[in-house]
């Protein structure tokens, strides 16, 4: 056992190797929340509630398969977070415009974004009412 307060030339390796593991995974963060953010107005980015978690509104990457049932999950909290999001009728008016083909938009589906710009969505609850 060796002595508190010292290191082996394996500690400073193993600790090297968790920094660069920790500012992989910050980059990699930041990629992914640049290209959900890509073309957004800044206030949306920059004080929309989903950008704590992006992949709760984007879904996994587009590689992996996502089961139903955890889609469903996955999209009902994530409307619960558009719910009490403080940029929510912005985020709307944006993803009216913009169309996203895939995520959660204020608080609703590409599906239901696109009902309620047809002129259909009086049956489509919003977010607020939804969580």
């Amino acid at each position: 056992m060796k002595p508190p307060g010292t290191f082996t030339v394996q500690d400073h390796a193993y600790d090297r190797a968790q920094s660069r593991l920790v500012r992989d995974c910050a980059r990699g963060y930041q990629a992914l929340l640049a290209s959900v953010t890509e073309g957004m107005p800044r206030q949306l980015a920059e004080e929309g509630a989903c950008r704590f978690d992006p992949d709760l509104h984007a879904g996994p990457d587009a590689f992996i398969d996502e089961p139903a049932d955890a889609k469903a999950a996955r999209e009902q909290v994530a409307r619960e977070v558009c719910a009490e999001c403080p940029v929510w009728a912005s985020c709307l008016f944006y993803a009216l415009d913009a169309r996203p083909e895939a995520g959660v938009w204020a608080g609703l589906t590409p599906d239901e974004l696109a009902t309620l710009a047809g002129g259909q969505g009086a049956s489509t609850p919003t977010p607020r009412e939804a969580a």
